[in-house]
């Protein structure tokens, strides 16, 4: 059994061989009418199946041929189709001497089905077309133009339909443009303006005409000049896509406005021709950013300030301190930097370091300055100074833990410290590191009850007690600073 397949559209060809080999029968394609009528008059085939509306010569006129064709009438022809669907046009094509009329899409199973009932009908001999061909080619060619007339009709219709969505579909677009808070433009690759929106007009002064014959570099601030019209030309050979990209711009008048620049490509035949862009005018924007930055920096100013005022408070009350905390802070924050602390880690370290004394404003001045040594119950009011200190700065709303880190500065890693008997993990990084800058800055300096003990006494209590008291990565930091990078207090 071989079968002729007849359709202009390669994969629908494709499927149908496929299908159709599959189930063991020989099978040819075609991809009009006119490639069909050659194969079938210089070769035996037993099937045509053919869609219907293809270029050059169409089904109905390829069933015509061949039924007209004493050598090939008895040729069972099938029609196809997805276009030619109406009752009208299976009755034409019946009478035609087709022997089926299928309606694509049909399931596989279904289609076979039906292709092997016309199949056993034809090889017992009892397939008979449901009706005799058109004799008359007059009447023949008038229901052929009528069938031809009626899809023409239809199309014009379907067509008149697509574009009047097309036109409501421009209309509500152009309207959308029209009346967009942001400009919308597209730029050439000349770099001249095509298109702009109304926004566009209001935000830089010129009208659409005057932005139609502008560069767009005509508007772009000349500090901003060379790298906006760089990245033009990058986006324009796709290396770059501007997204959220800021600019300023230079109004027809004069005026200088922030803007930021949103791009998608435009193509034809996958080049690129142009960009289209929505531009925002962000200017209050940065104004707002501005003044929130000045705020900001006031604020921090005056939190500094409060800071200093705290820590110096707690100073007075300890003449023997003074600069103490100041000292501590200063080898605190160059630790915290080499073991590797980010900027805002840091920028909370550091105010936590020049108040972690504040607890002491409540120890009595004639401890804190008592020349000999210290009784266990003037020891343990000593004690106190940090849980007073994070009662004091708790109900401040700092950006960091800067309350936890006071209160945990006496705490060690071996769980011996104070006021919690705290151990590794526990302790926050900050506060194991305020920590040995505390022990080294205090042993290094005079006290009431001792004369200084020095920088190299103190570095001696940290290296033989790193990981047992002192947080290991914070002391092999701090001995890198004074045996390696001559780190110094003044």
């Amino acid at each position: 059994m071989k079968i002729l397949i007849v359709d202009d559209h390669k994969e629908d060809r494709y499927m149908l061989e496929v299908l159709l080999q599959g189930h063991g029968y020989e099978v040819e394609t075609a991809a009009d009418g006119v490639e069909a009528l050659e194969k079938v008059l210089h070769d035996d085939f037993d099937i045509i199946i053919s869609d219907i509306l293809m270029p050059r010569m169409d089904g109905f006129r390829l069933c015509r041929e061949v039924k007209k064709n004493k050598n090939l009438k008895n040729i069972t022809f099938v029609f196809y189709t997805a276009t030619y669907t109406d009752p009208g046009n299976e009755e034409f094509a019946l009478s035609l001497g087709a022997e089926r009329f299928i309606i694509k899409p049909t399931e596989p199973d279904i289609f076979m089905e039906i292709l092997k009932e016309v199949i056993k009908s034809y090889e017992t001999g009892t397939l008979v077309a449901p009706k005799a061909p058109i004799e008359d080619e007059t009447v023949y060619l008038k229901e052929y133009n009528e069938r031809l007339i009626k899809k023409l009709e239809d199309k014009m219709l379907d067509l008149e339909r697509v574009n009047k969505g097309l036109n409501e579909s421009e209309r509500k677009y152009r309207e959308l443009i029209d009346n967009a808070k942001d400009a919308v433009i597209v730029i050439e690759s000349t770099g001249h303006f095509s298109f702009v929106n109304p926004t566009f007009c209001e935000m830089t002064g010129y009208s659409i005409e005057e932005a139609k014959k502008l560069h767009f570099s005509k508007l772009i601030h000349p500090e901003d000049f060379a790298l906006v019209t760089k990245n033009f030309e990058r986006t324009l050979v796709g290396e770059e896509l501007l997204k959220n990209y800021e600019f300023r711009v230079l109004r027809k008048d004069g005026n200088v406005l922030d803007a930021e620049l949103n791009a998608t490509l435009i193509k034809q035949e996958e080049k690129i021709v142009g960009i289209q862009a929505i531009v925002r005018d962000i200017t209050q924007r940065k104004r707002t950013e501005e003044k929130l930055k000045q705020s900001l920096e006031k604020l921090q100013k005056t939190m500094e300030g409060t800071i200093h005022a705290m820590a110096l408070a707690a100073e007075m009350r300890d003449p023997y301190t003074a600069g103490h905390q100041r000292r501590v802070t200063k080898l605190a924050c160059a630790i915290a930097k080499e073991v590797g602390l980010s900027k805002g880690e840091i920028d909370g370290l550091r105010p936590a370091g020049v108040v972690h004394d504040i607890g002491k404003i409540y120890v009595p001045a004639e401890i804190l300055s008592k020349p000999g040594r210290l009784t266990e119950n003037e020891f343990n009011i000593i004690k106190t100074h940090p849980q007073v200190g994070y009662d004091i700065l708790k109900i401040i709303e700092f950006p960091w833990p800067i309350a936890k880190i006071v209160l945990q500065h006496h705490e060690r890693m071996d769980g011996s410290g104070y006021p919690q008997g705290l151990s590794g993990e526990e302790i926050l990084l900050e506060a194991r590191i305020l920590s040995v800058a505390d022990v080294v800055e205090a042993m290094a300096s005079h006290r009431p009850y001792r004369p200084a003990l020095g920088i190299d006494k103190a570095l001696e209590e940290i290296s033989e007690n790193k990981g047992v008291l002192y947080d290991a990565k914070a002391a092999d930091a701090c001995l890198k600073l004074f045996t390696e990078k001559e780190f110094k207090f003044e």
